[in-house]
């Protein structure tokens, strides 16, 4: 076997190896951003959402029902805390991914008749209305119990997604490992047969 083939392979196989290592450190590099988008969208977005659905107005409304609170404190705190709810739904919207799509067009349905319903709690709580407050809290439940239920379906969802991911590059991984052995192999075996043709010169 020729010095120069050899030299040529082993060429080869350093540069399939570099390529190989860089696509692999741009599948981890956008694995590992992707996850952490997911993560942050599943604590920091949708997730505060749900502490507004399943918190916040349920709280609010039975505390002002059973005069823990007055109508005005009430009012105060759906105004100030809709306006979070807001910018959470908004950068939720970015990361969907579209194992939850049937979940999150159901959180935005819901989140239009929710937002009607709390513009009617901020009207009574204005004319101190208590009885249409406490009235209405079965009409709440209808609304919001469903709506927690698919966040809480959203962020399973988005648990499995990011295992699915960390699989996927797992495997590129391995598959990568397995290309470096056989390089080395080959390199080695190329090394020898270079040392043996110098011998028989």
């Amino acid at each position: 076997m020729r010095p120069k083939f050899i030299v040529y392979c082993l060429a080869a196989i350093c540069l399939a190896f570099g390529f190989k290592g860089l696509n692999l450190t741009e599948d981890i590099n956008r694995t590992l951003a992707e996850n952490a988008r997911q993560s942050e969208s599943s604590i920091m977005e949708i997730g505060m959402c749900f502490d507004w659905y399943g918190v916040i107005i349920v709280d609010s409304v039975v505390k002002t029902s059973h005069g823990q609170i007055t109508a005005t404190e009430m009012v105060e705190i759906l105004q100030e805390e809709s306006g979070y709810k807001d910018e959470y739904l908004k950068g939720y919207k970015k990361d969907i991914t579209p194992n939850e799509v049937e979940y999150a067009d159901f959180v935005f349905k819901q989140e239009e008749k929710i937002s009607a319903y709390v513009n009617e709690l901020i009207d009574w709580g204005d004319t101190n209305d208590i009885e249409s407050i406490k009235a209405s809290i079965p009409r709440m439940y209808e609304m919001t119990d469903p709506t927690i239920e698919a966040i809480n379906n959203i962020m399973d969802t988005k648990m499995y997604y990011n295992e699915e991911q960390s699989k996927v590059l797992h495997g590129k991984i391995k598959t990568f490992s397995d290309f470096m052995i056989l390089a080395i192999v080959l390199s080695v075996v190329m090394s020898i047969c270079a040392s043996f043709s110098k011998r028989c010169r």
